[in-house]
């Protein structure tokens, strides 16, 4: 009796559960029906071989019991080739399939079970001749065509369903099912060579290394599940309509410096140590310094952050972690509740804008993810699509306000403000969409495209003649403080040939001390070509005085908002009063922006305001009407 390929193949089916069972895996259905079909080949191989027993010692069993057992072989080959078949398109069928998709999935369950029942009903026999030995009859026939029919059905599917199915995993399957067809046309024609089953083995090893190797999904720094699985996990979730909740733990980082970096790993090592007790989450790595946790109940949840919040205290009294804990203090981003997001891109989306980068705005240690931050989010992305939408149809347009020049009595100067044209022909202003693209980083584009259009204008209207001296221009921080900012600005001025002193930059505040060195540099390169610049919105916020010293301005420009204050509030009027005489004793000239009555006009005169800016002159104007309005002022 030959029967070393069988026990090749119950040897490496035995060692893939044994190895499967101690690893860990996420619970997704596709690990569940490996293993499934794991069990199912190992009873199959086991099957296999005790029919071979049996045949050769018929003489001393019974002959009921040795054609049952080849028979449970027959059915054990079926279920094999079914198994692999519901491994391959059962989570499409019954998460995101058609109904006629899910109908199909039911139709080949209905068929599975009616091949068993034919198998059943129909004889076998068995043969053996002292050397060969094999079974066969009308079973065994019925056998081959189920099997084949799956096999066929898996192909189709990998073939049909490839835009549900990874590559990897359609390779994967082609390759199997080719071995298998192979060793069953084999064994058809030479039945005493017994490979098929041999080949399920053979199958599910390459299964393993290609898809289900639980170590492919571990991360080696930590051991726990990496980032390159947690968008899988979530999307096993949320089709299977499992509720769960969330919890993503960052660190605090001041400078990006090797000492800081060392001390994140240091904290990150100990606190995932920690995290392998944690038994009631999916503990994820994601490789940027935070880790993200699953639960299956909001309770587990709230157990967890109080384990790890004590678990923390705990260790303040070592040294080394202790200066960790408080340089890098944990903060916790709360998903209380799976269904703020409709599927695992949505949740995705959440987590990379909700993790905060800068810790040092956050009031608490904690941020939780409720239905109206999800709604929030929703809003900013389809405002950032609006603006990538109006860059890409060249629906951005740029509107001038007049600044007029109390010295000389006409405007000197336009301040250019951006809208948006819808597609409907409405308007849309600034405070709608900068702040969200100033966050996400399309403020730079964006600016490009608002320079590129100014500078368009000034060179077809050389709105120089008209009377005017600067054109004021918002500059962002983030787009101030580039490297490459300095030459591209200079660049574009030199190729639609403008006097760089034609351009007056307005800058707002940074809170990031390297933000302000970076840009305090371009800005002092750039006025040594002539561009100047103003201190923007001064009295909003936390505007402080140490900007202006620190930062090469020429002009401050006080918020609208400081301006209403003046004629209404007598500290606002002694703010201001300050302010003026302080920027002209520092050679600083001063706008007042918000100016809407002459009485207005008349006292900011009075003051000593060198420039008046406001509603009371003119709204923003598009670029025909505002070339007629200086005509008339100006001229």
């Amino acid at each position: 009796m030959n029967i070393y390929t069988q026990v090749c193949g119950l040897i490496i089916v035995v060692l893939l559960l044994v190895f499967y069972r101690k690893q860990p895996t996420m619970g997704l259905s596709s690990e569940k029906r490996f293993i499934t079909t794991l069990y199912a080949i190992l009873g199959c191989v086991v099957l296999d071989i005790a029919s071979c027993f049996l045949i050769v010692n018929a003489s001393k069993y019974n002959s009921t019991i040795v054609l049952v057992t080849c028979k449970l072989y027959l059915l054990s080959l079926q279920t094999v080739s079914y198994c692999a078949l519901a491994y391959t398109v059962a989570d499409i069928f019954r998460y995101f399939g058609s109904e006629f998709e899910k109908f199909l999935g039911r139709l080949f369950r209905y068929s599975f079970i009616i091949g068993l029942f034919i198998t059943t009903y129909l004889p076998v026999e068995y043969y053996y001749d002292g050397r060969y030995l094999y079974s066969y009859g009308k079973a065994a026939i019925a056998t081959y065509i189920f099997v084949a029919i799956h096999i066929i059905l898996i192909i189709a599917s990998t073939m049909v369903l490839k835009n549900h199915i990874k590559q990897q995993k359609t390779n994967a399957l082609l390759i199997w099912m080719l071995i298998w067809i192979c060793s069953a046309v084999i064994q058809f024609f030479k039945p005493q060579l017994l490979i098929v089953s041999f080949s399920a083995c053979i199958g599910a090893l390459i299964m393993f290394f290609e898809l289900e190797n639980p170590q492919s999904v571990i991360s080696r720094k930590t051991g726990h599940f990496s980032s390159a699985v947690i968008y899988d996990y979530l999307d096993y979730l949320y089709k299977s309509k499992t509720p769960f909740s969330a919890m993503i733990i960052s660190f605090n980082t001041l400078n990006d410096t090797s000492s800081e970096n060392k001390i994140l790993r240091k904290t990150i090592n100990t606190l995932s140590d920690f995290l392998f007790s944690i038994k009631a989450a999916k503990v994820f790595d994601t490789a940027e310094g935070y880790f993200f946790l699953i639960f299956n109940n909001k309770d587990f949840l709230e157990n967890t952050k109080f384990k790890i919040e004590t678990y923390f205290q705990s260790i303040e009294d070592n040294p080394d972690i202790a200066y960790a804990y408080t340089l890098l203090h944990p903060y916790y981003t709360i998903i209380p509740d799976s269904h703020i997001a409709a599927d695992a891109d949505d949740l995705m989306l959440l987590v990379t804008n909700f993790v905060p980068n800068n810790h040092n705005n956050l009031i608490t240690n904690e941020v939780i993810i409720d239905k109206d931050a999800m709604a929030l989010l929703r809003n900013r992305k389809q405002v950032e699509k609006m603006v990538i939408s109006a860059m890409e149809d060249n629906r951005i347009e740029v509107h001038y306000q007049p600044i007029y020049n109390i010295a000389s009595g006409i405007f000197t100067g336009i301040e250019a403000l951006v809208r948006i044209r819808l597609n409907d022909g409405t308007l849309v202003y600034p405070n709608d969409f900068i702040p969200i693209v100033e966050e996400t980083g399309r403020i730079v584009p964006l600016s490009d495209t608002i320079y590129k259009n100014v500078l368009s204008f000034i060179k077809s209207y050389r709105i120089e003649k008209l009377g005017i001296e600067k054109v004021e221009l918002n500059l962002s921080v983030k787009h101030g403080e580039s490297p490459v900012f300095v030459s591209r600005i200079l660049e574009a001025l030199q190729k639609e040939a403008i006097e760089p002193k034609l351009i007056n930059f307005e800058i707002t505040e940074t809170y990031s001390i390297r933000s302000k060195e970076n840009l305090a540099k371009n800005m002092e390169k750039l006025k040594e070509h002539g561009i100047s610049f103003s201190l923007d919105d001064f009295g909003a916020g936390s505007s402080n005085l140490n900007y202006i010293v620190d930062m090469p301005v020429d002009i401050v420009k006080l918020d609208m908002h400081l301006t209403e204050e003046y004629f209404t509030n007598a500290k606002a009027k002694a703010i201001v009063k300050t302010v003026v005489d302080m920027a002209h004793s520092m050679g600083l000239r001063i706008i007042a922006e918000g100016i809407e009555t002459k009485q207005q006009m008349d006292e900011m005169k009075s003051l000593g305001v060198d420039y008046l800016q406001g509603y009371y002159f003119s709204h923003p104007l598009p670029e025909h009407e505002i070339l007629k309005f200086l005509q008339q002022n100006n001229l």
